[in-house]
């Protein structure tokens, strides 16, 4: 029996564009690649299901999010996907969206154009996601049972228990994330008692392979492995057989305490394929390759329709030019962590808001998440811009959550604790793109104590700790994202335009004149 697993699409039904689509250093991705390949696989192995691990949808290109990522839902109903788990982005439009999206129905706007809310025709799974009364959300369920040959599969799905510190509280209102080994573990007898022959989880959350400084991870190893990683594999029952993960955005196949646990990078650069081979009612082997999805292979023909279809229908805004740069700008961090297209992100927003009557900002933060794309001076294949430009769905792709600019007052004192909170996350440093501040922290120091006090400045002045600065950021952080718990104490927050927004009049302004990229970052590592 074959399985074949993916994770983190994102809606990028166009292939992928910049470091978003490569993968050891080949071209990969694309939705019409990504079929074909599927297709192939399912054809060669007919007794099959495919199953995603969360974020089919969200923080989606500008030609599935503009239209509630009904594109994207229609791709996967093409892909007859049997089931997914949410993912923290599923929740990116609240609860009732979600919802919507599970059992079809027009979108606010209608459904037009191409006759959109035909709804999941794929389970979305969130066992460990309840209300007060410990019920899922409108529409989920925790599992599923697949009939596949006579053999019976059972498939429970979780998402990341960190999910309330990394979406908006109002989008989760009501619910709470609990342990993802512990519903798992809930759900497993019941899935036994059901007739399951075989266990499968789709989770998403996930860790990484740990490599050599400058090498990449081999897609189909398990070298090092994080302790997030394992730790989901020793905590859940010993009767689940392969755990499909996601979240991380990385790709592994490893094998630990017994289980098979796989992740296949994201964009659909992957698929990963399961074999389980049984004797009799139980499971004696499970194992799996990561599949590479090349270009090389030709278009599948319906999803090759459906992506042009929505392409030219978001054309007029897609192509929309709004502005040139110099040369690639990245999410690649630079020396200090920071990043050169966040940075820029930041920059527009300090633009946004520095005049007294805009908001008097001096500052400004941004979210390393919140940044999704590279913005690359060559025009890509099938691109209707010329070298150098950037169109607005550029920036769409890059920035696509439709958060809002937001200033509000932070002392010195607490923008040093902001600072500082950078290295107290369970997967690493996250460093904030940042505009108007510059600082140095000191690699080898103990989380609390990083930053070199009197390097911090803003602007060209030392900061003061006792003095209040107004700041920018998004609503996003200003809600205590990401664990950066310090916005939450702030004063007088006052929200304000749309980023997307805010970053294409940043281009604007700029005129005729490209932007350049940075290429020394703002924070430095001693």
């Amino acid at each position: 029996m074959h399985l074949f697993g993916f994770n983190d699409f994102h809606g990028n039904l166009e292939p992928p564009v910049g470091s978003g689509g490569k993968l050891a250093g080949y071209d990969s991705g694309g939705a019409a690649y990504f079929a074909t390949h599927l297709k192939r696989l399912a054809q060669k192995y007919p007794n099959s299901a495919t199953l995603m691990a969360g974020d089919a949808v969200g923080a989606s290109p500008l030609d599935s999010g503009l239209f509630y990522d009904e594109p994207s839902i229609k791709f996967y109903n093409q892909l007859c996907v049997s089931a997914s788990s949410v993912g923290n982005h599923e929740f990116d439009k609240g609860i009732g969206e979600l919802a919507r999206k599970q059992t079809g129905g027009c979108p606010a706007d209608g459904c037009d154009p191409g006759n959109l809310g035909e709804g999941a025709k794929y389970q979305y799974l969130a066992a460990n996601v309840t209300d007060a009364a410990g019920k899922q959300p409108p529409a989920l369920k925790p599992w599923i049972m697949l009939d596949l040959a006579g053999r019976k599969v059972g498939v429970i799905g979780v998402v990341t228990k960190s999910t309330p510190s990394i979406e908006l509280a109002d989008n989760i209102k009501g619910y709470t994330f609990g342990d993802e080994a512990d519903a798992v573990n809930k759900y497993v007898p019941d899935v036994k008692k059901a007739g399951a022959q075989a266990i499968v989880v789709l989770v998403h959350e996930g860790g990484s392979q740990t490599v050599p400084k400058g090498s990449d991870a081999d897609y189909n190893k398990c070298d090092n492995i994080d302790k997030i990683t394992d730790g989901l594999a020793a905590r859940m029952d010993s009767a689940v057989n392969v755990i499909i993960s996601g979240h991380s955005h990385m790709p592994y196949v490893c094998k630990l305490h017994d289980k098979l646990i796989t992740q296949a990078s994201f964009y659909g650069k992957l698929i990963t394929d399961i074999t389980l081979t049984f004797n009799g009612d139980k499971v004696t082997s499970a194992e799996a390759v990561n599949r590479m999805v090349t270009r090389s292979v030709p278009e599948d023909p319906d999803a090759k329709k459906l992506v042009d279809f929505f392409k030219q229908a978001a054309g007029p805004k897609v192509n929309r030019v709004v502005g040139s740069i110099g040369g690639d700008i990245t999410k690649t961090p630079l020396a200090g962590g920071d990043t050169a297209l966040g940075d820029l992100i930041a920059d527009s927003m300090l633009a946004a808001t520095k005049d007294t009557a805009k908001g008097g900002a001096v500052a400004a933060f941004m979210n390393p998440g919140g940044v999704r794309a590279d913005l690359t001076a060559k025009a890509g294949a099938g691109v209707q811009k010329q070298d150098g430009q950037v169109t607005y769905g550029e920036l769409y792709t890059v920035q696509p959550f439709n958060n809002q600019v937001t200033t509000l007052d932070l002392t010195g004192q607490q923008i040093l604790a902001l600072l500082e909170q950078q290295w107290k996350n369970d997967l690493g440093p996250k460093v904030l793109d940042i505009a108007g501040i510059t600082y140095a922290f000191k690699d080898a120091g103990e989380a609390g104590s990083k930053i070199v006090a009197d390097s911090v400045k803003i602007g060209d002045q030392p900061l003061d700790a006792a003095k209040t600065y107004r700041v920018a950021t998004n609503n996003f952080l200003a809600g205590g994202g990401d664990g950066f718990t310090t916005f939450t104490q702030a004063k007088n927050p006052s929200p304000g335009p749309i980023d997307v927004d805010v970053f294409e009049a940043y281009f604007k302004a700029a005129g005729s004149s490209p932007v350049a990229p940075l290429t020394t970052g703002r924070v430095t590592k001693q």
